[in-house]
């Protein structure tokens, strides 16, 4: 009987433990992205555009506040105008080739003084250590390249 107990214990730990992963992984990535990010470099391919063209100008000295409570601040440094936000990181499991890979997905809205969305970047996380954060961005042109740092 303790053989027994001691099995269906191990199968319930098991299972319990395979399905907190992704949970896991989510909020480790959640917790690395929390804090400020500064923009360094960002680049811009036009739909059906063979090569990227650099517009690191266009969004020099902005940074992003990522708070834990899922909001978010813009500061647009060449405007000087801050937009409150929120934000959602997403975790997608693809099973490939017998392979399992896992991406994330971030959702920002930045919001306007009359609570209207000003605008949005949904798109992939690329890289997100504690120091770098890459983020491709889709738009209805083309596809934004960001590379942060953290402030």
């Amino acid at each position: 009987m303790k053989t027994r107990t001691y099995f269906l214990f191990l199968a319930l730990s098991f299972f319990g433990l395979s399905s907190c992963t992704d949970g896991w992984r989510l909020d480790n990535k959640e917790d690395r992205l929390t804090g400020e990010w500064m923009i360094e470099e960002a680049y811009f391919r036009e739909n059906g555009d063979l090569f990227r063209e650099e517009v690191t100008r266009d969004f020099r000295g902005d940074r992003i506040e990522f708070f834990r409570d899922y909001t978010a601040v813009y500061d647009d440094y060449s405007t000087r105008n801050f937009y409150d936000g929120e934000w959602e990181l997403f975790l997608e499991r693809d099973y490939y080739d017998d392979g399992d890979d896992v991406e994330f997905f971030l959702d920002l809205y930045f919001y306007d003084r009359d609570g209207r969305v000003a605008f949005s970047w949904n798109g992939e996380v690329t890289l997100l250590t504690y120091e770098k954060l890459n983020l491709r961005v889709n738009d209805r042109a083309g596809v934004y390249t960001f590379k942060l740092r953290r402030y």
